[in-house]
């Protein structure tokens, strides 16, 4: 897999990537609607003769029930830390215990990010994501905006007698991230790496590692990543 590739169409390395991503339940997300909400999920397993990839079934039950063959699938996953997409679709509901499979084609494409350590977005103004933070020293979380964003971390803007206030290496929590193409916000927990002033008066930028990453941020962080990767080409191409 090369780092700066964003689309792979050929049947060897779709077939490569996915034994790759199949070890075990990998949790996945899928959207039904191309604007619409994640559901989780999760890799079953692969049949790589016939060219067939198995889903788990999607929960609660109404949603279940929503399925029939030919139904689309855009699934979201994550392969040591890269962000992974593609859509296929079901092809027929398997039933097993304890529960139904979609047994679904391999896709004709699939699209990944760059790997995280080298792949980072810088967001544009009129776009940028609040969020509220917080450390040990804040009665109160303080609402900054998201500056730029990788898989492993984010820069924050503050103002600037927060940020004199907090030591590098502190632990900040942060709540209420709404990030594009996520249904739900999200938090976590980061660490204030280093800082830098910021263009805007009396406010600095705040450079976080995000730690102790769960499943559901680190899908929330890679869906986000791949909106703003798109809008960086389109822009680009204008």
């Amino acid at each position: 897999m090369d780092d700066n590739d964003y689309t792979v169409d050929t049947p060897e390395r779709i077939g490569q990537i996915l034994r790759d991503l199949d070890h075990g339940l990998t949790l996945v997300s899928i959207r039904l609607e191309e604007s619409g909400p994640l559901h989780t999920s999760a890799l079953i397993r692969l049949d790589a003769d016939a060219r067939r990839l198995y889903l788990d079934q999607l929960q609660p039950p109404s949603l279940h029930q929503r399925i029939r063959p030919g139904q689309p699938l855009r699934v979201f996953a994550t392969l040591r830390g890269v962000a992974v997409r593609f859509t296929t679709e079901v092809r027929q509901i398997v039933s097993e215990s304890p529960g139904d499979l979609y047994e679904c084609p391999y896709p004709a494409e699939l699209q990944y990010l760059q790997r995280r350590e080298t792949f980072r977005v810088h967001i544009p103004l009129s776009n940028r994501p609040t969020l509220q933070i917080q450390g040990e020293m804040h009665e109160e979380p303080i609402e900054g905006s998201v500056v730029d964003l990788s898989a492993e971390g984010m820069c924050v803007e503050l103002p600037n007698e927060v940020l004199q206030e907090i030591p590098y290496g502190s632990r900040l929590e942060f709540t209420n991230l709404l990030l594009p193409d996520v249904q739900e916000r999200v938090s976590g927990a980061a660490r204030l790496a280093n800082s830098r002033p910021s263009t805007r008066e009396g406010h600095s930028y705040a450079g976080c590692a995000i730690i102790e990453m769960s499943a559901r941020l680190e899908r929330a962080i890679n869906v986000a990543l791949l909106f703003y990767q798109r809008e960086e080409r389109r822009r680009a191409m204008n």
